[in-house]
């Protein structure tokens, strides 16, 4: 009862300040002297418009990207009403110009180029690791999303004609065989959520382009029961009834304020993307719900993403703006993360014919027309590619020597490289790399069906979080695209019982 009575006055609260926006009837004893009537019957803070509902449907989806558009799977396949809403004029959010690298363990695709895995054993094998990292407070959903990310895999590919990249072109030239990569490789995630995109609307779901989420609102029990939106072509109000709600509207890492409040460590590096403000966590919290794990590192990222993800794939050598090699090469998120605990500021990845002609060929040809002002080489000479790139000869040539011993020795005494130990030869090429914020892992408190959640841990009516807008949501796009079918699972749930 206490508990209910404290979401009650939080709730009267919120809709005095317009963060939460009330319908058919306030909250009893929320009219305040800065409120007007619409006349209907409802309570609304002075220059706010009354609530009117141009739209309704089943399951309202605020973001359409990869989190959105999975959790929209199960909600239309069950015959319910689906709209999925985007602020950009655009669907896929920014899950369109990711790398596409997902991590998957135990997909038909898997299966069929003959490599072992199960989802339920690997994830008892990487239980300990999150464990070891606290990175997470419910392993229950943990567990699920695991296991709903070969699902994705399985269903986007057989049902929506989603399509990856044949395993074979990779699976025996020593690249991880863990990794679902799209179409033509790194970069080209139009070939997955295209098919899903048009797949979604054959099988009934709209989309709405334009539309910002603003605020909830809620009915004369305070529970919610749509959305406002602010139309960003013309700057009206649109109102949107719905029966249950997913927020899939991504990270914060865009946000200055929310960066400098929550990752002060990180404020003065720019972000990656664009797009990824917190509205959504925002609204959220208006609601009553509550912010986790705000202050876990957000992941770095080259500004050249696609190409830190050569290394899963190819030889390189990645080195400093003194030409000294500082990080293993397989991994992408080591060497922006590596550089900013350094004060580098920028550095190279070096390559060679290798990496044009490897089973990324169509990603690397993509970056090196498209970034050609990043672009050095090609040069037949370390001393030649040193002064294109204004470092040292002396250093890269003895960095080089050193890479060569440790390819010959068969181990990376030095930093621990595993994958692609090999030597590079001419003609050589350098791509120049600067550190950005890319995706943040804060979010909102949700229950282990994703239902958000206040601060006891008691969820709130009809509103569901995933992708990044939930705590800790991975690295990659498949725990997203996990998040979103899980979301999904309990929306259709919730309403066929």
């Amino acid at each position: 009862m206490e508990t209910n009575m404290n979401r009650r006055n939080f709730l009267k609260a919120a809709i005095a300040s317009g963060a939460v926006i009330a319908a058919g009837g306030a909250l009893a004893g929320c009219a305040s002297n800065n409120t007007a009537s619409s006349g209907t019957g409802t309570e609304n803070v002075v220059g706010t418009a009354p609530v009117s509902f141009s739209d309704e449907t089943d399951v309202l989806i605020l973001g359409t990207g990869i989190a959105g558009m999975s959790a929209a799977m199960d909600p239309v396949e069950a015959g319910l009403k689906v709209m999925l809403v985007d602020k950009l004029e655009r669907v896929g959010g920014e899950s369109f110009i990711a790398c596409g690298v997902m991590n998957v363990a135990g997909s038909k695709m898997q299966k069929d180029a003959g490599i072992p895995g199960d989802p339920e054993e690997k994830w008892q094998k990487f239980l300990p690791i999150l464990e070891k990292k606290g990175e997470t407070d419910d392993m229950d959903y943990k567990h699920d999303v695991y296991l709903c990310q070969t699902e994705w895999a399985d269903r986007v590919a057989a049902d929506y004609g989603a399509v990856f990249q044949p395993i074979t072109d990779y699976m025996n030239t020593g690249a991880p065989t863990s990794m679902l990569l799209p179409g033509n490789g790194i970069g080209d995630m139009q070939a997955v959520l295209t098919p899903l995109q048009k797949g979604l609307e054959q099988k009934g779901a709209t989309y709405k382009l334009n539309l910002r989420a603003t605020n909830f609102i809620v009915d004369g029990e305070g529970a919610p029961i749509g959305v406002r939106f602010n139309d960003e072509k013309n700057g009206k109000t649109v109102d949107i009834k719905a029966k249950k709600i997913i927020v899939a509207t991504g990270g914060f890492s865009c946000n200055q304020e929310m960066v400098a409040t929550y990752l002060p460590s990180q404020s003065r590096l720019g972000p990656l993307t664009v797009n990824s403000m917190g509205e959504g966590h925002q609204m959220c919290k208006a609601l009553g719900g509550v912010y986790t794990h705000m202050d876990m590192e957000a992941n770095r990222m080259s500004d050249l993403a696609q190409v830190t993800v050569w290394g899963y794939f190819s030889p390189q050598v990645q080195v400093t703006p003194q030409g000294r090699r500082f990080i293993k090469e397989d991994q992408s998120h080591d060497s922006p993360d590596v550089a900013v605990k350094q004060g580098l500021g920028f550095w190279w990845t070096i390559f060679d014919n290798q990496a044009i002609n490897s089973s990324q060929k169509w990603n690397v040809e993509l970056n090196m027309k498209g970034n050609a002002d990043r672009l050095v080489g090609p040069f037949n000479t370390l001393e030649e590619l040193a002064a294109a790139m204004d470092v040292p000869a002396s250093n890269l040539v003895e960095t080089f020597a050193r890479y060569d011993e440790l390819v010959a020795a068969g181990e990376d005494a030095d930093f621990g490289k595993k994958l692609f130990l090999q030597s590079l030869s001419a003609p050589y090429y350098a791509m120049k790399h600067f550190p950005y914020r890319y995706k943040t892992h804060g979010g909102m408190k949700i229950t282990t069906n994703s239902q958000l959640a206040d601060k006891d841990g008691n969820p709130i009516p009809n509103v569901y979080c995933c992708g990044s807008t939930v705590a800790d949501s991975g690295s990659d796009l498949s725990p997203n695209a996990g998040s979103g079918l899980i979301s999904g699972k309990a929306v259709v749930e919730a309403l066929k019982a």
